[in-house]
């Protein structure tokens, strides 16, 4: 016990040992015998005695060695809170350019919402529905195709690689009947530029004039008939030559169909001010998700872990110095408590917190 609690080792004892091996050394402090005395105050011609005198110095050894060994113990976690510094020095400066763009993005998404919304006309469901439709038509009017060159004896996939290109010529064909809901939208919405409100001159281009694009989109609508003629013909030429001309005719006014059906749905879709909301939507949205990207970040995490535990081994490791301190203290009293021959069983009437017994601190003073 002496050798643990006075050689000077970091390590301290377990609490309920160094409890009891303080305990078993106190019961073994025996001072010297005078005569026997009953219920006597203590001596006045004593002071501190050794005894205490060495438990007051273990008291105050406890409360160095458990702090002690709190920081030996909180060590590996600082060191690791402190290595990812750096890293989470650069993420916070990303985290506040995100911070920036993301409440930036938001900012222009309500402002666009708010003066466009009155200007959109699409339904909620028709961009999906487009979006579902599309590549049925174009998957629909490549299987007329392909199964018509396996029948007339191609390869089959090099037959599905040319059916493929028709049937995405078919749809994209339709494409152009966006760009005429576009034009006629935007003459809907055209405006004077000096009877814009300040919000709507942000979005100043959906007011313009259209009439100089109006040209080439003739010039591509017709480009889209003449892809309309060409696969009608040709397709009516393939089946025509394997099933005869009924057959022909049925598929070649089929994929005219397709291609028609096609501009027909890409003009029920489009809108370009609801285009430009649900761009702006997802922009907003996707900065925000890599905010949150951002925020979660592992090191973020592994850096407020490593300082939390090391704070909380440090309290808890004074909290243990301070309690071990308060029953080393203890055992000066149970010396005195034990040896009444030699110190008398308690202060004298109005000194019962004298000078004599209190605890005498580093540096000799009391």
């Amino acid at each position: 016990m002496n050798g643990q609690m006075r050689s000077g080792k970091t390590r301290p004892l377990l609490p309920r040992a160094f409890v009891d091996a303080a305990s078993a050394e106190a019961d073994a402090v025996v001072l010297p015998r005078l005569d026997e005395v009953g219920g006597h105050p203590r001596p006045s011609g004593i002071g501190v005695t050794y005894a205490e005198h060495e438990f007051h110095t273990l008291a105050d050894e406890q409360e160095l060695i458990w702090p002690a060994e709190g920081e030996h113990a909180a060590r590996s976690f600082q060191v690791r809170a402190r290595g990812l510094d750096r890293l989470t020095a650069a993420t916070e400066l990303l985290l506040s350019v995100q911070e920036q763009e993301m409440r930036q993005a938001r900012t222009d998404y309500q402002h666009a919402a708010w003066v466009l919304t009155p200007f959109a006309r699409r339904e909620p469901w028709a961009k999906l529905r487009y979006w579902v439709c599309w590549p049925v038509l174009w998957f629909g009017d490549t299987a007329g195709v392909w199964s018509a060159a396996v029948v007339n004896g191609d390869v089959p996939f090099i037959a599905f690689g040319q059916s493929l290109a028709s049937g995405l010529a078919a749809a994209c064909a339709g494409l152009v009947g966006a760009e005429l809901k576009y034009i006629r939208m935007a003459k809907a919405r055209r405006r004077d530029p000096e009877s814009l409100s300040e919000d709507e001159q942000r979005y100043a281009q959906l007011f313009a004039s259209t009439d100089e694009g109006y040209g080439i989109v003739k010039f591509i609508g017709c480009f889209s008939l003449v892809v309309v003629a060409l696969l009608a013909v040709g397709i009516f030429t393939l089946r025509a030559g394997i099933e005869g001309s009924a057959s022909g005719l049925t598929f070649g006014l089929l994929a005219a169909a397709t291609a028609i059906g096609s501009g027909l749905l890409g003009y029920s879709a489009a809108d370009e001010v609801a285009d430009l909301l649900a761009a702006m939507e997802k922009r907003a949205h996707k900065a925000e998700q890599r905010y949150l990207k951002l925020a979660k970040s592992s090191a973020f995490r592994g850096k407020a872990q490593a300082e939390e535990t090391a704070r909380s081994l440090r309290d808890e490791y004074h909290l243990r110095g301070q309690a071990a301190g308060k029953r080393a203290e203890s055992l000066a009293w149970r010396v005195q408590r034990r040896n009444p021959q030699a110190l008398g069983h308690g202060y004298p009437v109005g000194d019962q917190g004298g000078i004599i017994g209190r605890r005498v601190r580093r540096g000799g003073g009391a």
